[in-house]
């Protein structure tokens, strides 16, 4: 390992300084996380995931290649977006399995929190 190449920067105490390519990765990796973790949560997910492709890929500077932890964090970005996608498809269509229609779900919720309040969700006229 060289010790004297340009890729370390040092502070005035001799401690090695985080270069910004090295913080951006490091957010990445935590964000492409967050993103599968809540990949039930369609906003939540879009948006880490989205930000961690986006700062992977700004990461990698003048270079041709990512680093390996950009790749990393770019395909763990990627597949915590598909997952979400697919949760929020397979929700709809479920809901539309089971009660015929979108407009048919919003009824009988309507109705269901109409009788555990005992005020109507939409009052006449409303909807």
């Amino acid at each position: 390992m060289d010790f004297h190449s340009d890729d370390y920067n040092f502070n005035s105490s001799g401690q090695p300084q985080i270069q910004p390519r090295d913080a951006m990765i490091t957010v990445a990796v935590i964000l492409s996380a967050i993103a599968v973790a809540a990949s039930c949560c369609v906003y939540a997910s879009l948006t880490c995931g989205a930000l961690a492709i986006i700062l992977a890929l700004l990461s990698r500077g003048q270079q041709k290649k990512l680093s390996s932890q950009g790749r990393l964090a770019v395909i763990i970005s990627v597949v915590a977006i598909i997952v979400s996608i697919l949760v929020t498809v397979s929700m709809f269509v479920s809901v539309v399995h089971q009660y015929g229609s979108l407009e048919n779900f919003i009824k009988e919720y309507s109705a269901l929190m109409e009788t555990m309040t005992g005020t109507p969700l939409f009052p006449e006229g409303s909807m």
